[in-house]
């Protein structure tokens, strides 16, 4: 029996995209990658856009000492010259008076905010600062990109149609030349003018550095003791005068007069009072009726009647007013007597 050694061949089949349209197609792809890669903003490394901030900010804040320094020099020069005036007029005249008084108060305040100003320290910036930065260089090239695109269209409809055939034809003819060639998508290096501006700026954080972070302030509760304190003192030797208690508004001044509580008014002091555990209700002294603290609610808010340290009860041995019924070693009020009399 004869064998049959014939071979079959299998016919490849043949693709149906030409090579000229699939180099085209590729070639568009790579450009539309790379063109948004470049929109994205993702060629500007966050260390780039971290010098870019503290250079921005380091040009600000010298920009804005040489203007406090020229005007204070100006200031202080009309100064000078008007007190040199009045050497040689024995005086100035009201206008004049005036003037150096002005010149003398804007070069103060100059030389004030230069010197709050101080020397630029570089900002420790957050990855939000970065991210907003990053934004608004997206925002940027996205409105460049729709340039030429809203170009073309402007030409097409005000000028002539050849403008859109020739732009697809270039379009085309730019991604037929890429090819299959992709483009290398990375972070450009930091610019060396950039890096000259901001010296100060490190380029990586050594690991084992740590941040010192400021002690966070807590609230001990030492102010509200210093506060009960003072106005028990101060309702005792209300007291000591025949009062029923003191107004806010007094306890208030007295406290701003030695510069506590500055930035309290007598609308908002009560509710300091009250967070002090110090009772607040209307109070008449003197024929005057406004919120304060009474004698006897303040005394049983503090577990005891309010008293005077040694140093400051003053001596009641001439007084004419005497009461019988006083235990040795007792004091009694003024207000007390009156009341039991």
């Amino acid at each position: 029996m004869a064998t049959d050694t014939t071979t079959t061949t299998t016919p490849t089949p043949k693709t149906g995209t030409p090579p000229t349209l699939a180099r085209t197609g590729a070639g568009a792809g790579h450009i539309a990658v790379a063109v948004a890669h470049w929109a994205g903003g993702h060629t500007i490394g966050a260390e780039e856009i971290t010098r870019r901030i503290v250079k921005a900010r380091a040009e600000a804040h010298a920009a804005a000492v040489a203007e406090h320094g020229r005007q204070a020099r100006a200031a202080h020069k009309r100064a000078q010259r008007l007190r040199r005036r009045a050497e040689l007029n024995g005086g100035l005249v009201a206008a004049d008076q005036t003037a150096l008084v002005a010149a003398d108060h804007e070069a103060a305040r100059h030389d004030a905010a230069i010197s709050a100003l101080g020397e630029f320290a570089v900002p420790m910036l957050d990855p939000g600062q970065v991210r907003h930065w990053r934004r608004r260089v997206v925002a940027v090239r996205c409105v460049a990109l729709t340039l030429p695109v809203g170009a073309v269209v402007a030409g097409s409809w005000l000028w002539s149609g050849t403008v859109f055939l020739f732009s697809v034809v270039g379009g085309v003819a730019a991604c037929l030349a890429r090819g299959d060639k992709p483009f290398e998508l990375t972070v450009r290096p930091i610019p060396a003018e950039l890096i000259a501006a901001t010296p100060l700026v490190l380029p990586t954080v050594a690991a084992d550095v740590v941040d010192a972070v400021e002690p966070i302030a807590v609230d001990t509760g030492a102010w509200r003791e210093e506060l009960r304190l003072y106005v028990e003192h101060a309702v005792a030797h209300a007291d000591l005068d025949g009062l029923t208690g003191v107004h806010v508004a007094d306890l208030l001044a007295g406290l701003q007069s030695s510069a506590r509580h500055l930035g309290q008014t007598s609308k908002t002091f009560p509710s300091v009072l009250r967070d002090a555990g110090i009772p607040v209700q209307v109070v008449k002294v003197r024929g005057v009726g406004a919120l304060g603290v009474r004698y006897d609610k303040l005394g049983e808010a503090l577990g005891h009647q309010p008293r005077l340290p040694s140093h400051l009860v003053p001596d009641l041995t001439d007084d004419d007013v005497h009461d019988d019924h006083q235990e040795p070693g007792e004091y009694h009020s003024p207000a007390h007597r009156a009341a039991a009399g």
